[in-house]
């Protein structure tokens, strides 16, 4: 989906960023680095919107979520996908009339559903919903960074087909200007594809450690036998557990779904075993790993 006339040189003017852990904090230095906003509001612990505040990261911090939109031009969820849906309702009733409301969840159905509900009629024209693909395993505002979403993939996620409005397009214009390449889907479909592409590799990794866990002591000197694979294939191991519980929870069809794909074909793996089939199943593989190289 393409969009016409972005916005060249965009400006957020007051912008409310609700959790400064590592996608919140990254977006505040974005933007600031960026010069896109004259004021940020952050929202979070105590303890966390004074260290913002001490590195520069926002110009005023609050605890009441409701307190820090009730000025801004733009507010951004950058909390799990269950915590920004409860606080979307709490913030709807004090957001300016203009205000635009975006968020920064691994899934999007179940925000749509509730931005839906919320503002019924008006929903559309409130509440972008979006996911940068960007991250790591590592959270909070410590390694939060400007550069996080440089060169990332930013999908936006419209609740109606129709033409993107001002704000709209004055956010996707900041989000390129922070270095980010805007796309757009519907959240059926985000839902779906991400299931395989981010969800899947997420649940692989976790299996793995797992079953290395079942295998060997976190003691074992035989764990020193390992080349640079296994370190690859366990990172996505290390993330936030709070964080994908409500990943699964959100988006469980589709994840459901990819992991049965994923079973069928490593027990096809398991039964080519010492087969004519194993070498052209890697062969499979590699041909399609080609396509996804960066």
């Amino acid at each position: 989906m393409s969009v016409e006339g972005v916005i060249s040189n965009p400006s957020l003017k007051r912008v409310s960023i609700i959790g400064l852990g590592l996608m919140g904090g990254s977006l505040a230095m974005a933007l600031r680095r960026a010069g896109l906003v004259a004021h940020i509001v952050g929202c979070g612990r105590t303890a966390l919107t004074q260290r913002a505040l001490e590195l520069g990261v926002i110009d005023s911090g609050t605890v009441d979520a409701g307190e820090s939109v009730a000025e801004s031009d733009f507010v951004f969820l950058c909390t799990p996908v269950e915590t920004s849906i409860r606080l979307l309702a709490q913030i709807a009733p004090r957001l300016k009339p203009e205000a635009l409301v975006s968020d920064v969840g691994s899934t999007k159905q179940a925000f749509a559903a509730a931005a839906r509900e919320i503002f019924g009629p008006s929903a559309a024209e409130r509440v972008l919903p979006g996911h940068p693909l960007a991250g790591r395993e590592l959270s909070g505002l410590a390694n939060a960074s400007a550069e996080l979403f440089e060169g990332c993939v930013w999908v936006l996620t419209p609740l109606a087909r129709a033409e993107l409005t001002a704000a709209p397009r004055n956010l996707q214009s900041a989000l390129e200007a922070i270095g980010a390449h805007v796309i757009f889907s519907t959240p059926q479909e985000h839902d779906r594809i991400l299931a395989y592409t981010s969800h899947l590799p997420q649940m692989l990794s976790t299996a793995l450690a797992l079953t290395l866990e079942q295998a060997f002591r976190a003691d074992d000197p035989g764990l020193q036998i390992h080349a640079g694979g296994l370190h690859s294939m366990l990172r996505l191991a290390g993330s936030e557990p709070a964080m994908w519980e409500q990943i699964a929870a959100s988006n469980r069809k589709n994840i459901a779904s990819a992991l049965e794909s994923l079973e069928a074909e490593v027990r096809k793996l398991r039964e080519s075993l010492g087969s004519a089939d194993f070498r052209q199943r890697f062969e499979k593989a590699r041909e399609f790993a080609k396509f996804l190289k960066d």
